[in-house]
């Protein structure tokens, strides 16, 4: 994988060359094209441990996805395509199956969950690089809740001017994302529970100054609706994001996009 550097700048392919761009890197990357056939993929006894990770992968994208729309509410605060770092932690959880042959393997997130907890939606700003105060969670399963407690906020510690905007608010997030086991029958994978794939739904506070200090901020959020539909293979997912505003024509905050950052605080 070639990056061009000076002048040129074009997308698109190019005599079997890819030419594109990505979300938070100013490169252009150039990808050749290549390699064995379909056919030969498909039917080559050469070829079985590609066709073996090709379909543990395709695993691996699908729970990604699942735990990506857990976090639909708090992809607005990203400053990258964070998919494939997903992706990357599924393979980790994927590996941890021992019971199955390769090929088969499953993403048992309700198992390993804890490979999810401090997962950053952000490269750029990491989140407790922007938001320095140390939050106090609290999960609970059962009643679906969660409750984060921030004693205090003092701008000059605990908010750095990374975006320069006068207002910010918290936002707290409850998703869920389920296991996904390969079908033996139907040659795939498939997700456990279908029904709660991609539930996410989020909560934030008031606006807040950034140059005001602020005390004794108590953030509680439930959604006690699911559980009596939630299984042993489902995952609750709790997010926590900081999201910076400006005034708008009202003299009113508005949320400017990208501007924040957030992760994941805990899985149960």
């Amino acid at each position: 994988m070639a990056r061009v550097k000076g002048i040129i700048e074009v997308t698109g392919n190019l005599k079997g060359v890819s030419i594109y761009t990505m979300r938070g890197s100013d490169q252009v990357i150039m990808r050749t094209k290549g390699g064995p056939s379909k056919r030969t993929i498909q039917t080559s006894e050469s070829c079985k441990a590609l066709r073996e990770n090709g379909q543990e992968w395709r695993g691996c994208t699908k729970t990604g996805s699942g735990i990506r729309r857990s976090l639909l509410p708090l992809s607005r605060l990203a400053d990258y395509n964070f998919t494939g770092a997903l992706n990357a932690l599924c393979k980790k959880i994927q590996q941890a199956d021992t019971e199955h042959e390769q090929g088969k393997r499953h993403i048992l997130l309700s198992q390993n969950g804890k490979l999810l907890k401090g997962f950053n939606l952000n490269k750029t700003n990491p989140f407790d690089r922007v938001f320095r105060a140390i939050p106090e969670c609290t999960f609970d399963r059962e009643g679906v809740s969660m409750q984060v407690v921030i004693p205090e906020i003092i701008p000059a510690l605990h908010l750095p001017e990374a975006f320069k905007l006068p207002y910010y608010r918290l936002v707290v997030t409850i998703g869920v994302a389920t296991d996904w086991i390969y079908n033996e029958e139907g040659k795939m994978y498939e997700a456990v529970n279908p029904n709660l794939t991609g539930f996410a739904r989020e909560k934030a506070t008031e606006w807040f100054p950034a140059k005001k200090a602020l005390s004794d901020l108590v953030i509680e959020f439930a959604q006690p609706q699911l559980a009596e539909v939630l299984t042993a293979n489902d995952s609750l997912i709790f997010g926590l994001g900081i999201e910076y505003g400006n005034v708008d024509e009202n003299g009113l905050p508005v949320a400017v996009k990208y501007a924040g950052s957030a992760k994941i605080i805990g899985v149960l």
